[in-house]
């Protein structure tokens, strides 16, 4: 399969991936409802999380596709890899879909929570906490292979670790603070990315 065919693959997945958000942003910018961040602002570990995934999951491939500036960089792998990358790249996608769906208004692309939110445990949240962050895992295999560059490919995997690292436990802080008690028995029978085989006796964020 070609370079640019491949590429193609990735541009279609970024745009199906934004038509996902689009609507929601919409919503919520014409909602009158208050949305309230850890501290009241957004911190400098979180600012630094979302300019990790502009660069490395729009930027970085939209200069490699575009532009010859990274050739230098790219590398080649057998052509049969391809159709398995494809194939998690749509998972990804369904899988974001999912979970964002059932949100509804509640999603937001920051760590945030609206005044009058309640906590989402039905349909896929009832097996696992973070179907979004999980679809992110997804889609992070399946990037080296679509843009096979050591910039613009592993630029979204390294952004996806850092979206793990520092967002995932901050978010589950945040909404251990707002529901308390719920969200530890919520957890307790939940896994983060993966249905838990047990349930956990204790929780520390």
């Amino acid at each position: 399969m070609t370079r640019t065919l491949l590429s193609a693959v990735y541009v279609v997945g970024l745009a199906v991936a934004e038509s996902l958000r689009l609507p929601r942003r919409l919503r919520r910018a014409c909602s009158r409802e208050r949305w309230r961040q850890p501290g009241g602002r957004t911190s400098r570990a979180e600012r630094l999380v979302m300019a990790a995934v502009v660069a490395g999951i729009w930027l970085l491939p939209a200069v490699h596709i575009l532009t010859g500036w990274l050739r230098p960089v790219d590398y080649s792998l057998p052509s049969w890899v391809a159709f398995p990358a494809i194939g998690v790249f749509a998972l990804s996608l369904l899988l974001r879909w999912h979970g964002q769906t059932k949100l509804g208004l509640a999603w937001s692309p920051t760590v945030e929570l609206a005044d009058q939110h309640g906590l989402v445990t039905d349909g896929i949240y009832a097996r696992i906490r973070h179907p979004i962050y999980a679809s992110l895992i997804l889609w992070a295999v399946a990037q080296p292979v679509l843009i096979q560059n050591l910039l613009a490919g592993w630029g979204g995997p390294i952004a996806v670790a850092m979206v793990w690292l520092i967002r995932v436990p901050a978010e589950e802080r945040m909404m251990l603070e707002r529901f308390g008690e719920e969200y530890e028995a919520y957890v307790r029978r939940t896994g983060r990315a993966l249905p838990r085989i047990w349930r956990r006796r204790d929780y520390r964020p």
